[in-house]
């Protein structure tokens, strides 16, 4: 008998309706339509299916359905050939399967059937099953994804979790309307803790109508608490959602469950393949391995060699990895994904700067990871796709406590993050790099990771405009300096350290105290204890951050003189960063000069700064350029470019969006 539709479905309509016109199409062609409904265990598959049934089987002689349930309790094709034939009342039986299947062609070649198979695990299966008229359909769901469903020209279907709001809903069928504003946060945070998988919120759901005078907060504390997070997914006893994937689990392979239960440890969902060599170890067959996972639908697979598992995936393979592998062997792989992690972000940071670094990856033993023209995007792209992992490696290091890779990773990162203006993340990992800068210095007493963190971190607070914290990261990064014993460490690091303080008393419009600190810097860096290999490009910068706070003291054909200087050495050198940042600070004090040139220079560091993503430099030039073109009575032109730059600096959370909202406003 045809199992009902289940009352509490949501969304899937594009595929529902989709499916249906597509069955009858292929009945009104005379052709026998294959459907396959392909994802993860829980996703939704037979809900849909079983919808998509109810519309279709009006307009067949005979339903067929039956649950195939691939595992290790699953049924054989002769076995569902004994169901079907009794359904069929054929008048003869078979002994034999060649028989049984024999009879079976014979019985549906006379009329019109769908035959719906839930749960199937090979090509095979459905095409021994597949009714012999010509207007016969076969509906199966699979949470396998294998290239003989292709083969076979099956029309597949694949299937995704649902969308937050819709996810939302399923959980909140049947219960009484909820307008208190903490229950409705509960509930987004319940679906997002699903990563709304239509099962886990199903379970979820039954569980609040279950105990109605629970409040939805009540269920999501218990979710967050759980040590055991899937098995609190349960009706009654029954532990529903994790049979799931532990049934899927035991299908696979001794190597496939390893790789499976120590994605686990990796402290993201998305993961590139890379990672997964590195947790299976030297000799293994990574690639074999990570296609039986994605044929079973445990990870899927993305674009440019990256693959994701699910949130409910995730936690389940976490748990194998707790409970099968030794804590001896958790730690040494945890330790490795960090090496790994770190030579990934310095790597890519050798491209993005050749500023001065303590971390023993910048010694000269590790290459820059591209050459080339289009080195410095490709890096940058690098660096997005993996920075919440980088965020989450640093604290997995910060955990475990890896002190000595953790302010390398903070180290590694803290250039892109201030080029790319993510300062809150900056913080935070800063934050723990300091940490474990102290630890390190505690047990060792090298101050280097210090001197790095401090400097850092006060980059990171001055970015936010936290200038008391920034002065007094500074302060400490100068103080440790002078316990460094090495000159040609500690006098470019010093001076660096005076620029920074220097900004800061920019900021706090202390323009006097602010050239002394640059001039004390300048003094550093033609010392000659101060690397001549670096002293260049030292005084490049000086010239590129003092530029400013000369004009701003009045000293405006210095700040001219030391901006075209750097423009024009950044505007040859591979740090295009530093090149955008040339060109603005030019622009700005030639606009304070009311140089004609500014206008100019200020696009051209808009364009550049727009074609590398960096926000928080196009929306201050974006400020200085309005701002000029408002002075020069082109009003109109210039409040569209502040709008933008107002926009941007929302984006940034900025406390300057306001005062140029009000300015535009005025």
């Amino acid at each position: 008998m045809l199992r009902s539709a289940p009352r509490r479905f949501v969304d899937r309509e594009p595929e529902r309706g989709e499916l249906v016109e597509q069955v009858s199409l292929a009945r009104t062609q005379g052709e026998q339509g294959v459907f396959v409904l392909q994802g993860i265990g829980g996703v939704g598959k037979t809900a849909l299916m079983l919808w998509c049934v109810r519309d279709l089987a009006p307009s067949f002689d005979l339903v067929l359905e039956i649950s195939m349930g691939a595992s290790a309790e699953a049924k054989t094709v002769e076995e569902i050939l004994d169901v079907f034939l009794v359904q069929l009342e054929a008048r003869v039986l078979p002994p034999t399967f060649d028989g049984k299947l024999a009879v079976y062609r014979a019985e549906t070649a006379r009329r019109d059937v769908l035959v719906v198979l839930d749960d199937v695990d090979s090509a095979e299966s459905i095409e021994q099953l597949r009714p012999a008229s010509p207007g016969g359909v076969v509906i199966a769901t699979s949470r396998q994804r294998l290239e003989a469903f292709e083969f076979a020209e099956f029309t597949t279907v694949p299937l995704k979790e649902l969308s937050e709001q819709h996810g939302i809903e399923l959980l909140s069928q049947g219960l009484d309307p909820i307008n208190d504003a903490e229950d409705e946060r509960a509930l987004a945070k319940i679906a997002k803790l699903t990563g709304c998988l239509p099962l886990a919120l199903t379970i979820a759901g039954a569980q609040l109508r279950a105990r109605r005078h629970d409040r939805p907060s009540a269920l999501l504390a218990r979710l967050e608490s759980a040590q055991d997070f899937l098995a609190e997914f349960k009706v009654d006893h029954d532990r529903k959602l994790e049979f799931v994937y532990e049934a899927s689990y035991q299908t696979l392979q001794p190597w496939e469950q390893m790789l499976y239960r120590r994605l686990g440890l990796f402290p993201g969902r998305q993961f590139p393949a890379w990672a997964a060599s590195m947790l299976l170890g030297e000799g293994a067959p990574v690639s074999d391995t990570v296609l039986a996972l994605s044929r079973a639908t445990l990870v899927g697979q993305l674009a440019d060699g990256r693959y994701e598992m699910h949130a409910i995936i995730h936690r389940h393979a976490q748990r194998h990895a707790n409970e099968d592998e030794h804590p001896a062997d958790v730690r040494k792989l945890c330790r490795g994904l960090a090496e790994a992690y770190l030579d990934f972000a310095a790597g890519r940071e050798l491209v993005l700067s050749s500023r001065f670094h303590f971390g023993s990856r910048f010694d000269g033993s590790l290459a820059p990871a591209y050459a080339g023209e289009d080195s410095y995007r490709r890096a940058v792209a690098d660096l997005e796709t993996e920075m919440p992992n980088l965020r989450r490696v640093v604290s997995m290091a910060a955990e475990e406590g890896f002190a000595d890779l953790t302010w390398e990773l903070a180290e590694a990162v803290a250039n892109f993050l201030f080029q790319r203006g993510r300062y809150a993340d900056a913080v935070a990992v800063h934050l723990l790099g300091l940490a474990a800068a102290r630890q390190v210095c505690q047990e060792t007493g090298d101050v280097r990771p210090l001197v790095a963190l401090h400097t850092e971190l006060g980059k990171a607070y001055y970015s936010i405009h936290e200038h008391a914290l920034a002065a007094e990261q500074f302060t400490s990064a100068a103080e440790r300096i002078d316990q460094l014993g090495d000159a040609a460490a500690a006098v470019p690091v010093l001076a660096k350290t005076l620029v920074w303080q220097g900004l800061v008393h920019r900021r706090l419009e202390q323009y006097e105290t602010a050239v002394e600190h640059l001039e004390r810097s300048a003094r550093l860096v033609a010392d000659p204890a101060f690397p001549a290999g670096l002293r260049l490009r030292e005084e490049r910068l000086l010239d590129m951050n003092g530029a400013p706070i000369l004009a701003e003291a009045g000293r405006v054909a210095e700040a001219i003189e030391a901006a075209e200087r750097a423009a024009a050495h950044f505007g040859a050198d591979a740090d295009r960063a530093n090149h955008a940042k040339s060109l603005a600070n030019l622009g700005e004090v030639l606009s304070e000069a009311d140089d004609e040139r500014a206008e100019e220079v200020l696009r051209s560091a808009l364009m550049l700064e727009k074609e590398l993503g960096i926000v928080d430099f196009e929306a201050y030039t974006g400020e200085l350029l309005g701002r000029l073109l408002k002075r020069t009575g082109r009003a109109e032109e210039g409040n569209v470019v502040l709008a933008r730059a107002a926009e941007l600096y929302e984006l940034l959370a900025d406390q300057r969006a306001e005062a140029l909202r009000a300015d535009l406003r005025d």
